[in-house]
């Protein structure tokens, strides 16, 4: 499995990433790092105070969990669901279970939150 750091467009650690209160309680919400057809796609997940960060690809297809920009279809606040073809991951790890990549994970980016925003870990 690759590095989160060397995918194409890949935000620096300690780059900004959003106010936390833009990652809806229970939901996801997508940020995008640099400009033309491929961005980096990074997921974020929150339940409560826990906040969660991935790759927003899944591993079945290489294609964005969401199909539409800001929708992610999500089950109980701790199952979030690739719209292309039915892959479910746990919030807490990224790991599937159910769909065609069971046993798959999305790839984890570190992030910390201060001051109200997210940020890169590192």
């Amino acid at each position: 499995m690759s590095k989160w750091q060397d995918l194409y467009q890949a935000p620096a650690a300690g780059s900004a990433v959003c106010p936390v209160d833009q990652v809806p309680d229970g939901g996801g919400h997508e940020v995008c790092f640099g400009a033309g057809r491929e961005p980096f796609r990074l997921l974020l997940l929150r339940r409560g105070a826990d906040l969660w960060a991935y790759h927003n690809s899944c591993p079945h297809f290489s294609l964005p969990l969401n199909f539409e920009p800001q929708r992610f279809i999500v089950l109980g606040g701790d199952l979030v669901m690739c719209a292309h073809h039915t892959a479910f991951f746990k919030f807490d790890d990224g790991h599937c279970v159910d769909g065609p990549c069971a046993g798959a994970h999305l790839l984890a980016v570190p992030v910390r939150v201060a001051d109200g925003h997210v940020y890169i870990g590192d």
